[in-house]
């Protein structure tokens, strides 16, 4: 069997090929649908601990069905720059042959600019149809064509602890805000700092609007204000942001490092007790590895750390589904095609999923092979499916890359600062926002009004 080669260099793209998307769920045979290309190159920015194992594992279950193909991972470690070159290779015609991507509007825009091709038929020889959440591949979904694969699903609005540091300090895992602000007090009172938040746009707009807008301002505002149709002027608006600011001074977030690892490190260490993540971060505590790479005792769940919804969103469910789909003018379309169908095999899915540290998009995976943490995130998923307006998806499956670029950079400046910001992201961090106080309500409230019209799509 070839090992896929997890490499960041872009190989050369040449002319696309013509496309031939016959696939069978039971194979990828040369009988089924013409010799696959023996080559594939897929674009990711996983690369942390948990995360990369994860997806080498799910190349591996492809590689053992496609032994001829040599796989190229053109990954990066941000997912925003990630997600800025993709969009210069999808605008220039020099794609990848499958790309990660999120759910709902990040794949969809690709759709609306012409640059994808619908796997309908593919789906439909691998009976998806009957496997996957119609919550989820409808934001995968337009005009009846279905455009991509999801992996799994993600939920967003997490709480992790460190249950030592909490037991430490006879606190109980916070399930209000109310008893987060006073986890918060008694923490700081010990010089044990509470949340670690990474000092990052697209950290804060996780913390902010998946975790804490629904439980501030309700799940059919966050619909409303992130589908373009909430008065930014509003009160509640204006209301959200002073709350954000006072959360953000249970954290670390005026001194920390940008990297997510980090966060997750301070946490595993015991220097900060809580971590608002995507269920990502649990799979990077079970990786056995910490941001610089060096290895470390793998956590257990359940034991080592625990996890609630976070901020008080609890009976929210905020996803994300991490998803795959094919490009136009894919240099391998058979090989990403065969690839798209171990994506979305049960086999694919019941190996990456338990590194990765997220529940399987398929609902016929088998969960007893999961931990008691995996199935309790399975059972919420289906009960906020089961209720009004809970089950809601995310900031990144809702808002274009556009408004993104605008506002994560403003979360920044709102957390930090406008100085710290510059240092710490000084390309998208205008010089004349230096002055910017930390933690400015108005100044966040004035820059969502300024770029709301991004969002009326």
């Amino acid at each position: 069997m070839k090992k896929p080669i997890l490499s960041g260099n872009l190989a050369p793209l040449i002319a696309a090929i013509g496309l031939g998307l016959g696939c069978s769920s039971g194979g990828t045979s040369d009988g089924d649908r013409g010799r696959v290309e023996d080559s594939l190159e897929i674009f990711s920015w996983w690369t942390s601990a948990g995360e990369a194992e994860a997806l080498s594992a799910l190349l591996a279950v492809y590689s053992d069905a496609e032994p001829r193909v040599e796989v190229t991972n053109a990954a990066n470690d941000d997912p925003t720059t990630a997600r800025e070159t993709l969009k210069k290779r999808l605008q220039s015609g020099e794609p990848p042959d499958s790309f990660q991507a999120i759910s709902g509007v990040d794949i969809v825009n690709w759709v609306d600019a012409g640059k994808m091709e619908p796997i309908t038929a593919l789906a439909a020889e691998n009976g998806w149809a009957d496997v996957f959440p119609a919550a989820v591949t409808d934001i995968l979904s337009k005009d009846g064509e279905l455009y991509a694969v999801p992996v799994n699903i993600e939920r967003d609005n997490n709480l992790y602890f460190n249950t030592q540091v909490l037991a430490n300090h006879d606190l109980e895992p916070p399930q209000t805000l109310d008893e987060l602000y006073a986890a918060c007090t008694a923490l700081q009172t010990a010089n044990v700092t509470p949340i670690a938040v990474p000092a990052a746009g697209w950290v804060l707009a996780l913390v902010a609007f998946e975790t804490l807008m629904p439980a501030v301002s309700g799940g059919q505002y966050y619909l409303d204000f992130l589908g373009g149709k909430a008065d930014p002027h509003g009160p509640e608006l204006k209301a959200f942001f002073a709350e954000l600011a006072r959360v953000l001074q249970c954290s670390n977030v005026a001194v920390a490092e940008s990297s997510w690892g980090v966060g997750g490190d301070l946490t595993y260490s015991g220097d900060a007790a809580m971590f608002v993540m995507g269920d990502w971060a649990k799979g990077y505590f079970e990786g056995g590895k910490d941001a610089t790479g060096a290895s470390r005792r793998a956590w257990k769940p359940g034991v080592d750390f625990g996890v609630v919804p976070g901020l008080g969103s609890a009976g929210y469910y905020v996803f994300n589904s991490a998803v795959f789909g094919l490009p136009k003018g894919a240099q391998h379309p058979k090989a990403a095609a065969a690839f798209l169908t171990t994506v979305g095999s049960g086999a694919g899915q019941e190996t990456f999923n338990p590194l990765k540290g997220s529940v399987p998009a398929r609902t016929d995976v088998d969960l007893a092979q999961f931990d008691d943490m995996v199935r309790a995130s399975a059972a919420d998923f289906a009960t906020a499916g089961a209720g009004d307006v809970k089950l809601l998806p995310g900031y990144a499956s809702l808002t274009p890359l556009d408004f993104q670029i605008e506002i994560n950079p403003s979360l920044l400046v709102f957390a930090v600062g406008g100085d710290r910001a510059r240092s710490l992201d000084p390309d998208n961090v205008p010089e004349d926002e230096a002055i910017v106080p930390a933690l400015n309500v108005d100044y966040m409230v004035n820059k969502i009004a300024a770029n709301y019209a991004l969002l009326k799509h």
